[in-house]
């Protein structure tokens, strides 16, 4: 057993005691400073066009409006995506406008601001009026500061139901009715899924499950039983499968599945493959070889050997990105597209992690209709994905982008603050 033997051990208690009191005050300085950007933040209500910037509601109900890119800055400063800044910016709004209690226990230091930031967000959540909201704050900060956080938590619950016991009995009738299942958390080979389902959806999918299980069983699996159930719900994804394996045909090896391997290669390796002999034995992959399947993630080969088995492999190549196909129509050809999202897999703007799918491709130099023909005005050089927001921030002249050579992006925020974005990352170069 240790034995604290005074001098220096106290001396770190001390100082790890002091530390804490910093961080919370700086914490706290920084909601205060997020508060005060989004009253500073100016915003020409006067221009016009689709690509100005809006005003739109900071939080919840009883929050001002504050312009719609300033989530775009404060995303690029403290290096996260424009979705968390703009939660960010709500929940300080939240606090100040609707938790004034508990907003003072933060600037004093008496809470620790994501403390608060679980109210704000669990009362925004529930739909509470601002009115309501300024309740569960009073009652909250009043009794439920001093206890333990999750006894705090425990308490928060019953205020929000109480604060508005009929919403709260229709939040109850919308979570019956927002059946989902969510497929996601790709990686290492493995996902997790969410499901939420009616309850005798729920109890009949369980008991099919366990008979796929015991029927895999029967044929010859020597898994765990939780890792044979989970096999059992993959075989559900062939319903023949399932079936043949009900009836006691096969082992349940699905015959449905296609993936698509993207293969990266230079024309002249092309042209240098063309007639060469065909080995004799296959090819085996090096040490360290890692594939990356989309929507799953990165891969090392014996887990890619595994998830391909049963799989109709369709392979499509990638030719070197500087022979991509240019055109002079604002329109994108498909094959360009894939070398563009090949190349930048996620949104351009610093720190974004959207995929590339999901974006527009947004023309670097803007196109000109009427430049005469021959320019390539639509090439790899001059593309790369956006999201929706951003790319409007970019068309009204906020934010400005230059993409020096393909697939590297500098970006200047309307504050002056510089970023570079390649395939590899962001890098802020400061002010």
């Amino acid at each position: 057993m240790s034995e604290w033997r005074g001098g220096g051990v106290g001396d770190v208690f001390a100082a790890l005691t002091n530390n804490r009191g910093a961080l919370r005050a700086a914490e706290a300085r920084e909601v205060e400073l997020i508060a005060r950007a989004c009253d500073e933040w100016s915003v020409d209500e006067s221009a016009a066009g689709a690509a100005c910037e809006r005003l739109v509601r900071g939080g919840a109900d009883g929050t001002p409006l504050v312009g719609e890119f300033l989530a775009l800055e404060l995303a690029a400063l403290f290096g996260t995506t424009t979705t968390d800044a703009a939660a960010r910016i709500a929940s300080v709004l939240d606090l100040r406008h609707r938790h004034p209690d508990l907003w003072t226990a933060v600037v004093a230091g008496r809470l620790e601001p994501w403390k608060a930031g679980k109210v704000t967000t669990a009362c925004s959540n529930a739909g509470l009026s601002c009115e309501a909201a300024r309740w569960v704050d009073h009652q909250f900060t009043a009794g439920c500061v001093p206890l333990p956080w999750g006894r705090a938590v425990r308490r928060l619950e019953g205020l929000i139901v109480q604060a508005d016991t009929e919403l709260a009995a229709g939040r109850a009738r919308e979570k019956r009715e927002r059946r989902m299942v969510h497929i996601g958390e790709h990686a290492d080979g493995g996902s997790e899924m969410f499901a939420r389902l009616d309850t005798s959806d729920a109890l009949a999918l369980k008991t099919t499950i366990n008979r796929l299980a015991d029927a895999l069983a029967q044929a010859g699996n020597t898994e765990l039983v939780d890792q044979r159930r989970a096999t059992a719900l993959g075989v559900l994804a062939d319903p023949q499968a399932a079936l043949d394996l009900l009836a006691g045909v096969g082992a349940g090896q699905a015959s449905n599945r296609r993936v698509i391997l993207n293969v990266h290669i230079a024309g002249d390796a092309i042209k240098r493959q063309v007639g060469a002999p065909r080995p004799t034995e296959p090819t085996m992959a090096k040490p360290g070889l890692v594939a990356r399947v989309e929507e799953a993630g990165a891969l090392d080969i014996d887990t890619l050997r595994i998830m391909l088995v049963g799989c109709q492999v369709i392979v499509r190549p990638i030719i070197d990105l500087s022979q991509a196909p240019a055109v002079d129509r604002y329109e994108i050809p498909d094959r360009l597209r894939e070398h563009v999202e090949q190349r930048n897999p996620v949104e351009v703007f610093p720190y974004s992690s959207r995929r590339a799918q999901s974006c527009d491709l947004d023309h670097t130099v803007p196109h000109d209709p009427l430049a005469p023909p021959g320019r390539r005005q639509t090439r790899a050089g001059n593309l790369g994905p956006l999201s929706r927001t951003v790319h409007r921030a970019k068309t009204a002249g906020r934010w400005k982008v230059t993409q020096p050579q393909p697939g590297v992006f500098e970006w200047t925020s309307p504050t002056g603050h510089r970023y570079v974005v390649t395939p590899d990352g962001t890098h802020a170069l400061g002010r």
